[in-house]
């Protein structure tokens, strides 16, 4: 299923190289500034950025959802 989400992303060099979500504003906020604090500290170029994408969710085995892709 394709949808619109809040999605943490992880940026390196420029560059997208994690995300995970979905979820609303206030947890990726949270967990932003959780992964900031305790988060890789000893590269100068990453960027975490809580920002609302297109994506494709699929439903896991535990009835969560998850990021398979982001579609933007």
């Amino acid at each position: 299923m394709i949808t619109k989400t809040m999605t943490l992303l992880l940026y390196l060099s420029g560059g997208i190289i994690e995300h995970t979500g979905p979820m609303n504003m206030s947890e990726c906020l949270k967990m932003k500034r959780q992964v900031e604090r305790n988060g890789w500290k000893d590269r100068k170029d990453t960027r975490y950025s809580c920002e609302k994408r297109q994506v494709e969710v699929a439903v896991g085995i535990d009835g969560k959802e998850y990021i398979v892709k982001l579609v933007d």
